[in-house]
This record gives structure tokens, C-alpha cells and sequence, in this order.
């Protein structure tokens, strides 16, 4: 059915990517990329729903589920920030099948788990060190590593890994969350 292409090159070429440039990226890589693109007003109304449909096909397999986390973890962290330029929340969630929506809300869990650790700890920075910064490519490393908490606040990937080493709870795996 898929033919001789990886998860990340059908992921890539959803967004309308073209492969040759990205084939040298690693899989979180091309997650973020197609996850800017789908999250991106600029592009065009069918690039979102066209990559959701291609997660949820890839969500099907086991071997796919690392990717398919990075793409829906950058989409919540890019929507998280508010900004005019990118979709929101609803509207991604809107769009996604059922094994990306579980994805979703696993996801969701954790990063309020994160917060909530950061929060007990003292450990919230202000998301405006963020969202202030005007370099494009500084820029938009951040908003796909970090998520706006909607109170000013931001928790990133630095704390999420302080999190799950102070024995905070990983996103589950394939088995835990897809697996029939």
C-alpha cells in the first residue's frame, strides 16, 4: 500500500515537503517541520487535514508511534502559544482520528503533569523570554521545544526531562495507549 516509503517520507510529503531535502533529518526533525507547516495559517486548508490523516494511518503501527508523538506534541506545543499565525488547539483536534486523538490526550496529560511538577517546584519561567525573541530560526527551535501555559508561564523539554527523572510519568508507549 505504501510502497518502498519511510513513515517520515509520507509524513514529509502530507505537508507538501519535498523528501530530497529532508532525507539527510531524523525523524524528530522531520515531525517538527511537517508539525510548522500543518500548524501554519499560511498554508493551505488541506495540508492539516491531509497530514492528520497520514499520522493516523502511521499511528496503526508500532514502529511509527515515536513519530507520531513528536508530530502531535510539536502541533500542542505550536497551538499552545496563541499566536495568530498558528492554528489553535480545537482546530487540530478537530482533525485527527481516533489514534491520534489518543496520542493527543496522552500527551496532553503529560505536559500538565510537567507543569504541575514545575509549579510544586518553584520551576515556571515566564513564556514571553519566548515569544519575544525575533530571530526566526532561534525562534521557532523554541516554539516547537516549549509550551505556553496560558498564564504567562512556559514549561520546554529541559523540564519535562527533570520531570520523568524525579520519577514523573513518560508518555505511554504503543502498548499502553494503542495497542488493541
Amino acid at each position: 500500500m505504501w510502497g518502498r516509503r519511510t513513515a517520515p517520507q509520507r509524513l514529509a510529503e502530507s505537508a507538501g515537503l519535498t523528501w530530497k531535502h529532508l532525507d539527510d533529518q531524523s525523524e524528530l526533525n522531520v515531525a517538527k517541520l511537517v508539525a510548522c507547516v500543518a500548524a501554519d495559517r499560511a498554508s493551505a486548508d488541506d495540508v492539516l487535514p491531509m497530514v492528520a490523516r497520514v499520522a493516523e494511518k502511521l499511528a496503526a503501527e508500532e514502529a511509527n508511534h515515536e513519530l507520531v508523538v513528536a508530530l502531535v506534541e510539536v502541533l500542542q506545543h505550536l497551538a499552545s502559544h496563541g499566536l495568530e499565525q498558528l492554528r489553535t488547539a480545537e482546530e487540530i483536534r478537530v482533525v485527527l482520528g481516533p489514534r491520534c486523538f489518543l496520542v493527543w490526550e496522552a500527551v496532553e496529560k503529560f505536559w500538565s503533569a510537567v507543569a504541575e511538577w514545575c509549579r510544586e517546584n518553584g520551576e515556571l519561567r515566564s513564556s514571553e523570554d519566548v515569544l519575544s525573541v525575533e530571530n526566526a530560526q532561534l525562534r521557532a527551535i523554541l516554539l516547537t521545544s516549549n509550551r505556553s501555559l496560558g498564564d504567562d508561564t512556559r514549561v520546554g523539554t529541559s523540564d519535562a526531562l527533570r520531570y520523568e527523572k524525579s520519577g514523573g510519568v513518560p508518555i505511554p508507549g504503543y502498548r499502553e495507549l494503542i495497542a488493541p
